[in-house]
């Protein structure tokens, strides 16, 4: 992979870059080419030597600019580099790394230390002209990296573990929609009609993590206006259901409930000194959970959870403030 499939943030790379955001600045261009054409025209004589369109490519390929109707349009983390004038370099290459982090980033990376022996000699060299912060920016390239993927991951866990609970309510003859395809304004994911409708929020775990949850504030919230009808339904994975292309029910361990008292009782008032916003991350006592007396259907099917597998169960198509699963 070369420097600028992986977007490394090379002394050269980020000297395009910066070309490329300063004439997006200034005006829209119709297309990748004429984009690099206006760098190009902008560049000093040294600068005219590099290959413009072929970063301006990897800056589309990579989500940091766009091709629209009105022509290119560069990501706001882009479009704030022109005004920069000190830092303007090494603000650059932080949006390089957190765009397309190297393959070795987190070998590289370990509890907040860099190990410079797992970086390959020719990707340092290119990095060094950002001594002495370079240890400090891939660190916090990799803390940036690890959170995105921890997010991609209880996403893809939380969505197995719906589907599991609709097909088990589905299997008892229950009318269940999935009202998080719908939006996380409701503040929960399953909605169960009956007098009263009952509202699920679905939290899914493994037998190490069984009994713990991310809760966020809105859910919360959704708890304490519905005391009676509100309640989490923890779906426990088996092992080896993280090794899985396809689960099945066999995947499925258990499925417990929590009652919004048992919420409320661990999440503590806020105060002058002290108040939760986003999430939090909730560890009830044992005997509070309840068993359900669910499973799901003999025939459910959903995509696995094996590392690097694409999922294919449909996305939320929005999720403020939503901390996962």
């Amino acid at each position: 992979m070369t420097l600028l499939m992986t977007l490394l943030p090379s002394h050269g790379l980020v000297f395009r870059v910066l070309l490329l955001a300063h004439a997006a600045d200034r005006a829209p261009r119709a297309d990748a080419d004429a984009w690099a054409r206006a760098a190009f025209d902008r560049a000093s004589h040294w600068g005219r030597s590099l290959d413009l369109r072929a970063a301006a490519r990897a800056l589309l390929a990579h989500g940091l600019a766009e091709a629209t109707e009105d022509g290119i349009r560069v990501a706001a983390r882009l479009r704030s580099l022109p005004a920069m004038e000190s830092g303007a370099m090494r603000a650059t290459a932080r949006v390089l790394l957190a765009a397309s982090p190297p393959p070795w980033l987190t070998q590289a990376v370990r509890s907040g230390s860099v190990v410079r022996d797992y970086i390959p000699d020719a990707d340092l060299k290119a990095l060094t002209w950002l001594e002495p912060e370079l240890d400090a920016l891939l660190a916090d390239a990799a803390a940036q990296h690890l959170a995105a993927e921890g997010e991609v991951w209880r996403e893809r866990l939380g969505e197995a573990a719906e589907a599991v609970v609709l097909s088990a309510l589905r299997r008892t003859g229950r009318e269940a929609v999935q009202v998080s395809l719908v939006s996380a304004a409701y503040g929960y994911d399953v909605e169960v009609s009956g007098d009263p409708v009952e509202r699920i929020e679905v939290k899914g775990a493994g037998p190490e993590t069984r009994g713990s949850f991310h809760l966020t504030r809105h859910e919360f919230e959704t708890a304490r206006r519905h005391p009676d009808t509100w309640s989490v339904v923890q779906v426990v994975f088996r092992p080896d259901a993280f090794r899985a292309d396809v689960l099945g029910p066999e995947h499925v361990a258990d499925m417990i409930r929590l009652m919004p008292q048992a919420v409320r009782a661990v999440v503590p008032e806020d105060t002058d000194a002290f108040v939760w916003e986003q999430s939090a991350l909730l560890t009830p006592p044992a005997e509070d959970w309840r068993p359900t007396g669910l499973r799901p259907a003999a025939d459910f099917s959903a995509p696995g959870l094996r590392p690097g597998l694409r999922p294919g169960l449909q996305r939320r198509p929005e999720n403020p403030g939503r901390a996962g699963h």
